[in-house]
């Protein structure tokens, strides 16, 4: 939770900035807020949740020594929806999944009148999301948060730089969401971190970062599965977006892993082997971290389920795990036949395999 007298402060240093964020903010979309609070844990969910992660790092020696992290809410009942986690609260650094969020921002942001999705920027947007280019990301972060790369600034000049970088961090906030700390462009790592992104990735000083470690900025994008899950279950109603921008981000984030085979262990790889499921969502690799966050839905009955999976490791784990959770969770609560003819846990030849990733290190 950000302290009040840090909103304070930001709202000082935002300046003229700060009412085209309030003005969203005062006209959120109907039903958010009760919507989020009406989310509740569920027995039977996190039962079926912990017996089929269970099964899968009983078949997988190298997913044991994972670090994981898992949010699934089940939509498929109507509402409200049904939560089961395991370490779904805990922060950790997103990798590529953050480039979602920045998405929905970006809709947001056209919403409220201040800016327009088109030309290069509609490009740089698919790039950020289809390709999972670090580049675009740069240039749609800038745009968002009315910064730009440079050398290090001066404090005067670095206090509103800072502010600034906060912007979707503050929108999330007022969705009732805030959990998810989302201010940094990713970045490859060949160099391109600019002398004011070091200044603020190194700034111990900024609300909601994740727990620094040796050799780590203090200042890292962070999210929890659960609020991820719960992020992504605005945008499947409807609520965070108007109904016209929510279907546009969806279409962006749709996935098949026949047009990106190396999709083929994530959410999208384990949707395919069930009829009738069609997938939004985005995957994240970066060294040790491994994740995937959707929306999966039964297209025919409209029945849907997200699905968050952080996964850290050393080494890296690059198996089947997200892609056969997918499978045996969407078999049991969206394709019922499936669950029904014994056909769950085949997905694949060996169930809960590891399989080696067919693109490394693909965001």
């Amino acid at each position: 939770m950000r302290a009040t007298a840090v909103r304070g402060a930001l709202a000082l240093l935002l300046g003229l900035t700060v009412p085209a964020v309030r003005a969203h903010a005062e006209e959120p979309q109907v039903g958010t807020a009760d919507y989020l609070a009406s989310i509740r844990p569920s027995g039977d969910l996190q039962e079926l949740l912990d017996e089929t992660v269970d099964a899968l790092e009983a078949a997988d020696p190298k997913l044991r020594q994972a670090d994981v992290r898992i949010a699934l809410l089940d939509m498929s009942r109507g509402e409200p929806p049904g939560l089961a986690q395991r370490r779904g609260e805990s922060p950790i650094y997103p990798a590529s999944v953050v480039k979602f969020v920045y998405l929905m921002a970006a809709y947001a942001w056209q919403e409220a009148g201040r800016l327009r999705i088109e030309g290069e920027f509609d490009a740089q947007l698919t790039r950020m999301i289809h390709d999972s280019s670090n580049p675009a990301t740069g240039e749609v972060v800038a745009r968002l948060t009315r910064t730009e790369a440079g050398p290090e600034l001066p404090p005067a000049e670095y206090r509103l730089f800072r502010a600034r970088r906060l912007a979707v961090d503050e929108w999330l906030e007022t969705l009732g969401i805030s959990d998810l700390h989302c201010v940094n462009p990713t970045y490859d790592g060949d160099g391109d971190l600019s002398g004011r992104d070091r200044q603020f990735l190194s700034d111990p000083s900024v609300p909601g970062a994740p727990p620094k470690r040796r050799g780590e900025f203090a200042n890292r994008n962070a999210m929890t599965a659960a609020g991820t899950a719960r992020l992504l279950a605005l945008l499947a109603t409807d609520r965070a977006l108007s109904a016209e921008s929510s279907e546009i981000v969806r279409r962006r984030m749709r996935r098949d892993p026949v047009e990106q085979p190396h999709l083929a262990h994530r959410i999208a790889g384990g949707a395919k082997r069930l009829p009738d499921l069609e997938v939004y969502s985005k995957s994240g690799t970066w060294g040790p971290d491994y994740a995937d966050a959707g929306i999966v839905r039964h297209i025919p009955s409209g029945r849907q389920l997200v699905l968050v999976v952080f996964t850290e490791a050393h080494p890296a784990y690059r198996g089947d795990f997200i892609a056969e959770l997918t499978y045996r969770l969407a078999a049991r609560l969206l394709v019922p036949t499936a669950a029904a003819t014994g056909t769950v846990g085949a997905g694949t030849p060996e169930a809960g395999a590891p399989q080696p990733d067919l693109v490394p290190d693909a965001h």
